[in-house]
């Protein structure tokens, strides 16, 4: 991988792309299409043919691991002999099950090039996928668990440029990683995900639902911001957004509301007493 020459830098239409992104991500109903999005946008931004995607924990045995091919409606289980090797996620999930950092790295920084180009694991890849170089883009570390992303490239390996777009779009991937969280857990146990652009309960915008979703929660406006990938002074207009659409004047009402409406399960206790700021 060639890091010499003039420093990188993101242009003014990278950051154009992950603003869409986020609106994107914050506008979604339900996890599938968070990660369509993600998925999509990556595998352009880095040209990519093939991303993997762990949102457990990256082990051999356990989880799902989806196949995002370039321009594909919904993602794909590897199979066969490929699917061994996916699932172990080599030279990833070891350096960062070993190692705390999680900045991007290839696989032949990992473990040298020649080394990656004559492991098992890249003639698998090259026999299904065409594939001879990865990109691993870990999620930060919520447990110790290692969870995230790697992306498959056909041509030549990634540069500098490739590697810095991977760090500056890393806290999005974490923010839609969590906007997923919340969708799944409103989800009712049993109930289908509802077709694109189907009208909310009580007429609810998805970015209102969302911070709805971590009213519930007891976090103060700061934290929300946060979580959301929004401005502080965001959260207070959708807040205000709530109070009005549910008749309400504060956030404790506005959770024991939701609830009565249905927006928020039952056994989920009122924590929203905490001050807005």
């Amino acid at each position: 991988m060639d890091c010499g020459g003039a420093m990188p830098y993101l242009g003014k239409d990278d950051y154009e792309r992950m603003l869409g992104l986020a609106v994107g991500v914050l506008e979604s109903r339900q996890p599938e299409t968070v990660w369509q999005l993600v998925a999509h946008e990556l595998l352009r931004a880095l040209d990519g043919t093939v991303l993997l995607m762990k949102d457990e924990e990256w082990t051999p045995s356990s989880g799902t691991v989806d196949a995002w091919l370039r321009d594909a409606p919904a993602p794909v289980e590897p199979v066969g002999r490929t699917a061994g090797f996916v699932r172990s996620g080599y030279p990833f999930a070891t350096h960062y099950g070993i190692h705390t950092d999680r900045e991007p790295r290839t696989a032949a920084q990992l473990v040298g090039d020649h080394a990656w180009r004559n492991s098992e694991t890249a003639s698998a890849l090259r026999e299904s996928y065409g594939t001879r170089h990865m990109l691993g883009l870990p999620l930060p570390d919520r447990d110790g668990a290692v969870r995230g992303f790697i992306v498959h490239r056909a041509g030549p390996d990634f540069d500098a440029q490739d590697l810095l777009y991977a760090a500056r779009v890393q806290p999005l991937l974490s923010a839609a990683a969590a906007q997923c969280r919340l969708l799944a857990r409103r989800r009712p146990a049993g109930v289908p995900a509802p077709p694109p652009g189907a009208p909310d309960a009580a007429g609810l915008t998805p970015r209102e639902t969302a911070v709805l979703l971590t009213l519930a929660e007891g976090l103060p406006a700061t934290a929300m911001a946060r979580r959301l990938g929004v401005s502080v002074r965001t959260v207070h207009k959708h807040l205000q957004n709530l109070y009005r659409k549910l008749h309400t004047a504060d956030r404790l009402g506005t959770v024991l509301r939701a609830q009565e409406l249905g927006l928020l399960p039952r056994s989920q206790p009122p924590a929203a007493a905490t001050p807005s700021r």
